[in-house]
């Protein structure tokens, strides 16, 4: 009750001279159905937000209930009623900083809220979705791309050194444990290919980047020293 109360309290004083709405952009990846629904009545009901929300990846330094806020806010009482509103909804924010430069709301009136269930294990948050992207070869003569599809298949393109001739190989993919995936080749009973996956960080002159490696195990047909790399801006 005394919850309810606070929020209604900070909502009032925030009506004053409020004409323009920040937006909440709701990194809702981890959350089901009735939790965003429950995070949208909040802020919706409170009347003092948009709200957005998204499937976009988190950044691999999150790993709590977090608020970002962009140094544009025109209304600083915002970041306390958004942190009460996430509160009022199950999800108490337990980080607070403001968005750093490059990202993709930094130069708007908004905030940003990454929220995790309670039962999620922070340890797996590299999840099966997360895997599949397109990634580029890195010491591969013979390997174009790579694609792991969210369906579970994948299609590895090739092409021989001498005759330049491409060549597309499909089949499965499999996400048994962190940090290793397998490739299944369509007809075969076993997976033939072995990867282990790598994270870290990078930057350029727009922002940092995540970058997501898959180093061969086995290389055979790829030569020794094979991976594929896919970066994902933060």
């Amino acid at each position: 009750m005394k919850r309810l109360v606070c929020v209604a309290v900070l909502a009032a004083s925030f009506m004053v001279g409020c004409a323009n709405h920040p937006t909440v952009y709701v990194y809702g990846k981890y959350l089901d159905n009735k939790q965003k629904e429950s995070v949208k009545r909040a802020f919706e009901g409170s009347e003092q937000f948009n709200i957005e929300f998204n499937e976009f990846d988190f950044p691999v330094s999150i790993t709590q209930n977090s608020l970002l806020y962009s140094p544009l806010l025109q209304h600083p009482d915002a970041i306390s009623i958004a942190s009460a509103l996430s509160a009022s909804a199950g999800f108490p924010v337990q980080r607070t900083q403001g968005l750093t430069q490059g990202n993709h709301w930094y130069t708007k009136d908004s905030l940003a809220l990454y929220l995790l269930p309670e039962d999620i294990d922070v340890s797996t948050l590299l999840v099966h979705r997360d895997l599949a992207k397109r990634y580029q070869p890195q010491g591969c003569p013979r390997a174009i791309a790579l694609t792991l599809h969210p369906d579970g298949k994948f299609n590895l393109q090739t092409k021989e050194d001498k005759q330049h001739v491409e060549q597309v190989i499909t089949g499965k993919w499999k996400y048994r444990q962190y940090p290793f995936i397998e490739l299944q080749k369509d007809g075969d009973n076993y997976s033939e290919y072995y990867f282990e996956i790598k994270q870290f960080k990078g930057a350029d002159q727009v922002s940092e980047i995540h970058y997501l490696q898959l180093v061969s195990l086995n290389p055979g047909y790829l030569s020794p020293g094979c991976s594929f790399v896919n970066g994902t801006r933060l």
